[in-house]
């Protein structure tokens, strides 16, 4: 049996906004090929020492009586631990925020950090969604705390439209600095811990035969599930056909919204460091997904590298894919540049 998706979100995937499609399959979520990311950097990099002039924010307007409000989504949630690919992320579903006004909603948004570590927002609308996003240049250095201060009750999105919810905070802690490479030729996971290589894990990927490539470039992890049911009839394959599949697998770690996993595929063994066989998903033995479950956090990084048939990451709606884009065209997704965090 080959490896594939699970059958359900979790309630804190809905954030992307994207339906659920099989693994390496389904449409993409923007059409767009990844850049080249400029974030192949330390695993922990330092705060930029470069002295950092904010450009200043218009005032936002506001609406008092709006015909129509709209409660952004915030993630990470309060109080939460993650790794150090994870962006702050603000979604208003199926919302357009006109242009004009961004500049005055990022002013808005105030993201204190300790240490001080620069950073910017950034705008994409996708499928109907606008997010905007928050990241420096490089992950965030392990141990940093942040804080978003969300002023945004009344601000206006767009003709008759203001945000809803009141003004909100959401404060986090990044932990240990997780880099997590896989290299689909060699059929490799390297896992790298604040700068110490750990581990070396011989894996499965995509089935490129097939097109069941597993998405290249930068991800990071968006959900530990732990035992996920796999059903190869999410992806419109039909469980008797020779590519079909249904089972539970332990230790799973959502890449993508669209099915993408880490996650234990102790039915393709012998397949471990020597080909890929999978619809998209990255197996390994029980043992080392087990291991590395342990040690992982939501938005730990998992680059891809290595294929002979390149499937871009998404850069959004599909999950994380913030660190595909190199900073200049990161900073040119702002309204305001850089902010000093």
């Amino acid at each position: 049996m080959r490896l594939s998706r699970s059958v359900g979100l979790s309630a804190a995937l809905a954030l992307a906004g994207l339906a659920v499609t099989g693994c390496g399959g389904g449409a993409e979520a923007e059409e767009r090929p990844a850049a080249k990311s400029s974030s192949s950097a330390p695993a922990s990099p330092s705060p930029s020492a470069t002295p950092v002039t904010e450009k200043p924010a218009p005032a936002a307007q506001t609406l008092t009586n709006a015909a129509k409000a709209v409660r952004p989504e915030i993630a990470p949630a309060n109080g939460e631990k993650v790794g150090v690919g994870q962006p702050i992320a603000l979604v208003f579903k199926q919302q357009k925020v006109s242009k004009e006004l961004r500049a005055g909603i990022e002013g808005r948004l105030k993201v204190s950090t300790s240490p001080k570590v620069p950073g910017a927002w950034h705008w994409n609308e996708t499928k109907g969604d606008t997010r905007v996003h928050f990241r420096p240049e490089k992950y965030w250095p392990a141990g940093t705390k942040v804080t978003l201060d969300a002023r945004l009750a009344g601000v206006k999105l767009a003709e008759g439209t203001a945000a809803g919810g009141g003004d909100r905070t959401v404060s986090f802690t990044v932990g240990d600095s997780m880099i997590n490479t896989v290299d689909l030729k060699a059929h490799r996971m390297t896992v790298v811990r604040n700068g110490e290589t750990l581990r070396t894990i011989p894996i499965s990927g995509g089935d490129e035969s097939k097109d069941f490539q597993t998405r290249d470039g930068i991800k990071t992890i968006l959900a530990k599930e732990g035992r996920v049911v796999m059903d190869s009839l999410s992806i419109g394959i039909p469980r008797s056909h020779p590519d079909g599949f249904y089972g539970s697998y332990d230790f799973s770690m959502r890449e993508t919204i669209s099915g993408e996993f880490v996650h234990a595929a102790p039915d393709n063994a012998e397949s471990f460091g020597k080909e890929n066989v999978s619809h998209g998903c990255i197996g390994m033995s029980t043992a080392d997904a087990k291991w590395l479950y342990g040690l992982s956090l939501k938005g730990d990084v998992v680059q891809v590298t290595g294929s002979s048939k390149p499937k871009p990451m998404d850069r959004f709606g599909n999950g994380y894919g913030d660190w595909n884009l190199g900073w200049q065209e990161w900073l040119d997704g702002s309204a305001l540049g850089v902010r000093t965090g």
